[in-house]
């Protein structure tokens, strides 16, 4: 009996727990260039992959985005029906900051988010988060 009680009670946090993350694709990789164009990257090694989003504390798991060392980690904006989610990542692993935005558009109205990310080294991705 304990264990439907334990069970009953937890359900509603194992449910909501997809709302805490967002899971998403990476469908364009471009890359600053010399003359402030941007381009599509030489080598596009990160169209298709995806990448987890942790929607409360901002860390990001897999390439291109992932955060786990960064010494900063600050979501900006959780975002609601009317405002972006946006993530604002800080490294020094060489004694000089880079920093890596992310802005998911949260107020779309349906499953799909578009994002896009930049990163200090010139780097845009763009693609879909759920």
């Amino acid at each position: 009996m304990r264990i439907y009680i334990l069970l009953s009670l937890l359900m509603p946090a194992l449910c909501s727990a997809a709302d805490l993350e967002y899971r998403c694709t990476v469908k364009a990789e471009l890359f600053l260039q010399g003359n402030g164009n941007l381009e599509p990257h030489v080598r596009p090694i990160e169209i298709g992959k995806t990448f987890a989003v942790d929607r409360v504390g901002g860390k990001v798991i897999s390439a291109p985005l992932r955060n786990l060392t960064a010494a900063e980690i600050r979501v900006l904006s959780r975002g609601d029906e009317d405002h972006t989610f946006e993530l604002l990542s800080v490294s020094s692993p060489t004694g000089k900051v880079s920093t890596d935005l992310l802005v998911i558009r949260e107020f779309v109205k349906n499953k799909r988010k578009p994002f896009v990310a930049v990163t200090s080294i010139g780097e845009v991705y763009s693609g879909i988060c759920e």
